[in-house]
């Protein structure tokens, strides 16, 4: 007869399924975040065997080792892999599978031939927390520097990995091994149900948290681009300046303003999708000139804004002409268009408005225009 405590603990893993079924849905929602499904699929499919244990008589227990052992193993490593692929990286299939096929071919000696249920205890534990660990190095040394909240993912993994192995010690010297354990009906059932939700749901948590701000990141990121180009957006452009001029201070910038020259000319003769790729190629030029502190952004049509860092308006001037020289040799497919662009270039003062050097910095490109296209003029803010 089953007692009620039985069915109480049932919700342990009917919280694993639920949060499974979360994670299914968001995933259905944001298909980019596959690993949501591998994760999804670990808490299903481990919390169908936690389920049934919960609900077995312990004489039970050899007969259902195999298939329910399966469903551990396959749901711990989904959830590893799923991990590990948040980080970019992936468990190792191969070691995955040495590692079940291992267990299980134990599990079948101790449970038909040889029956042992502490060995098995111990033995299905030893092989999830191997499982668990065979992402380590990707998750705890892999490099993710766009992924957000990559510090709590990693210390959430560490706590379930030292969790694993913790628990395998505690089988090996608490158990007894006379047999004579009522598993689903021990306290060291209960407790280890209570450790496994709470670990869940903190795990469920730091992902979906880590998947909602990476949300945010890549709204914030459309938000601020040009989609076209893919270059700053003029608003992200006056927002990433500011920050700049706050951190290093108005000495050691300067500004370049630029046009690509007859643009009208190229959609008129060639379409507008011509003129698309050139705006295309120009703004990946520019993407590959920018240093780590520079900013480059397409103010919009042809005019491009630049804020680099410069020691003096001789080495500013010098970045801009070879980004001159540089747009000679863009390729524009399926057209004869030699495309040009001209340039304007000011030195931010101790004492510069950016805006008064952006207004400086394109007079200068319309003097460019005017002396025939196709150069660099410059002047000290």
């Amino acid at each position: 007869m089953s007692s009620p405590n039985q069915y109480f603990v049932l919700i342990v893993p009917a919280c694993a399924a639920l949060l499974g079924i979360a994670m299914i849905y968001c995933w259905s929602r944001l298909r980019d975040h596959r690993y949501l499904l591998w994760i999804a699929s670990g808490y299903i499919a481990t919390a169908i065997p936690m389920g049934i244990h919960s609900l077995m008589p312990t004489e039970l227990l050899a007969r259902w080792t195999l298939p329910l052992s399966s469903m551990y193993l396959l749901g711990v490593w989904a959830m590893a892999q799923g991990v590990a692929l948040r980080f970019g990286g992936r468990s190792h299939v191969g070691g995955a599978c040495l590692i079940m096929a291992t267990t299980l071919g134990l599990l079948f000696y101790f449970s038909r031939v040889d029956d042992q249920l502490w060995l098995r205890l111990l033995i299905l534990n030893s092989g999830l927390a191997l499982l668990v660990a065979l992402p380590a190095k990707t998750i705890l040394y892999g490099h993710a520097p766009t992924l957000p909240l990559r510090t709590l993912l990693r210390a959430s993994y560490l706590i379930v990995l030292i969790y694993a192995f913790i628990r395998v010690a505690i089988l090996a010297t608490v158990i007894p091994h006379d047999g004579q354990l009522e598993l689903t009906r021990s306290g060291f059932w209960l407790l280890m149900l209570a450790t496994n939700m709470f670990i869940s749901i903190w795990l469920a948590l730091a992902i979906l948290t880590s998947t909602a701000m990476s949300i945010v990141q890549t709204l914030d990121h459309e938000r601020s681009r040009d989609p076209l180009t893919r270059l700053l957006n003029r608003r992200a452009f006056f927002e990433q300046v500011k920050k700049r001029l706050e951190l290093y201070g108005h000495n050691g910038w300067a500004v370049l303003t630029c046009d690509l020259d007859h643009f009208k000319s190229l959609n008129d003769t060639w379409g507008h999708a011509a003129g698309d790729r050139a705006l295309r190629e120009f703004g990946a030029l520019l993407a590959r000139t920018v240093r780590q502190d520079d900013l480059a952004a397409r103010f919009g049509g042809e005019e491009f804004v630049m804020l680099i860092r410069s020691t003096s308006l001789h080495t500013a001037v010098l970045v801009a002409e070879r980004l001159r020289s540089s747009v000679m040799n863009l390729p524009i497919a399926a057209t004869a268009h030699t495309l040009t662009a001209s340039f304007g270039v000011v030195q931010l003062n101790s004492n510069g408005d950016i805006n008064q050097a952006i207004e400086q910095a394109d007079r200068l490109l319309y003097e460019a225009k005017h002396a025939g296209r196709n150069k660099v003029i410059w002047r000290a803010s």
